[in-house]
């Protein structure tokens, strides 16, 4: 795969890396992203500097007062959450997340397809019903790697007679061909982007022929509960909220939980997990651990199936099943697991 361009301030090594999805015939390869706190275990750091960079070319390419950022679930939620933020320094920016969880039917604004995941129906839902876009000027979708561009135009097939906006696209990589782009060029679509690869759908058609490694079993359950951290419903993405309140709620929760927590981690590294779609606040909790002397990283649980090797520069080196919080009959995995004193779950 070609680099274009970078813009990311990390290179391509430091980035990202192949993998090969499982049992996936509609797109075999994957790019696992080493910073995005989801497949791998990153420094919060990190990961919060990748995605304010994405912010500050969002932000500097608008000029609308009311915005929404609309992130993906799996993957983007907390790259949403951290961009919507961020716009909140300079606009009215509310942040909703796509979601596979189930809601009241009546709360349903919008159901597409995602075009090549494993479980392709995404909705979004609120409260609120329309009048969540009352006055929105602009949206922007929030994605990790942007391959053909096609979900997200399904995404606004299914909002333009809802909607009377701007539609964007924000993603870490792009690696759309001219074709695609072109398409978003003739809607008025505007692309943001960290990392501009050349056409990575051929890529990523195929998977990568690698020895795979043996599932193992992470009994998530054994986390105990005064080292679990449990998001208050009142504050749920799934359902909008302003951006600039999320992040100070999790900032606020994050603070007092730590208290909570303290007197049981008696180590100094920590492993934190977040749950599926709830992602953003295990990275502020993994990044107020650090500001306390803690050795924390971040990453999270997830429904998608990708095969674990141990073949040189291969991402994912382990694969373990993981009992989902959210649904006891639902497969999810982790990978990458790795030695620490401390583990902490984080569900939202």
């Amino acid at each position: 795969m070609l680099i274009c361009d970078n813009k990311s301030g990390y290179s391509p090594e430091r980035l990202f890396a192949l993998a090969s999805r499982e049992n996936n015939k509609k797109r075999g390869g994957l790019i696992v992203n080493f910073l995005q706190a989801k497949h791998v275990p990153a420094a919060p750091a990190d990961t919060l500097a990748l995605f304010d960079r994405l912010a500050e070319i969002v932000a500097d390419g608008i000029s609308e007062k009311k915005v929404m950022v609309i992130g993906f679930a799996e993957t983007a939620t907390a790259i949403g959450a951290e961009l919507a933020a961020r716009l909140s320094d300079k606009c009215d920016c509310t942040y909703i997340h796509t979601t596979r969880e189930k809601f009241p039917e009546e709360m349903r604004l919008a159901l597409f397809n995602e075009e090549h995941s494993h479980a392709v129906e995404q909705c979004l839902f609120s409260d609120k019903g329309l009048s969540l876009f009352d006055g929105i000027e602009r949206i922007i979708f929030a994605e990790d790697e942007l391959t053909t561009g096609k979900t997200i135009l399904n995404f606004i097939n299914a909002l333009k007679n809802t909607v009377n906006c701007k539609f964007s696209a924000a993603s870490i990589i792009n690696g759309m061909s001219g074709e695609n782009i072109s398409v978003y060029d003739e809607i008025g679509a505007d692309l943001f982007r960290l990392v501009k690869t050349d056409s990575s759908a051929k890529v990523l058609e195929q998977a990568m022929e690698v020895i795979p490694e043996e599932d193992g079993y992470f009994d998530i359950d054994s986390i105990p509960e005064e080292l679990t951290m449990r998001m208050s419903a009142e504050y749920d993405p799934r359902l909008g909220i302003d951006g600039g309140e999320y992040e100070k709620y999790c900032e606020s929760f994050v603070r007092q939980e730590f208290e909570r927590m303290k007197p049981y981690l008696t180590g100094s590294t920590v492993d934190v997990i977040g749950t599926e779609e709830c992602m953003y606040p295990a990275i502020k909790l993994a990044e107020y651990l650090n500001s306390k002397g803690y050795k924390a990283l971040c990453h999270a649980t997830t429904r998608s199936p990708i095969v674990p090797s141990r073949a040189e520069g291969y991402p994912l080196f382990s694969r373990y099943r993981v009992r989902s919080v959210y649904d006891d009959e639902r497969r999810t995995f982790i990978y990458n697991l790795y030695e620490c004193d401390h583990r902490i779950k984080v569900i939202g």
